[in-house]
């Protein structure tokens, strides 16, 4: 059976394991990114578990909606205490 966009539930695993790996691709190089692009790789890395979680919760998947969420969360917290003021004084 096809759930939302056509998709079914083989495929939008899929889907889902490929935005997460997009997103922790984004993450990676939120290190390697100069100060002033860090933040749009740590807003890549969250747009991309948010399209990860959409997809676990069409699934019904709440532990996967549980890890990818509280991964979103690390990311952001990492950034916050890592690279949101730095190069300022």
């Amino acid at each position: 059976m096809f759930g939302l966009f056509g998709f079914g539930r083989k495929a939008r695993r899929g889907r889902m394991a490929a935005f997460e790996a997009r997103a922790e691709a984004a993450y990676a190089a939120m290190y390697d990114a100069p100060s002033y692009l860090a933040k749009d790789r740590k807003d890549d890395a969250s747009m991309w578990l948010a399209r990860a979680i959409d997809d676990a919760k069409a699934l019904n998947l709440n532990n996967e909606v549980l890890r990818l969420t509280a991964r979103r969360d690390h990311i952001r917290a990492v950034y916050d205490r890592q690279f949101r003021y730095a190069g300022r004084r």
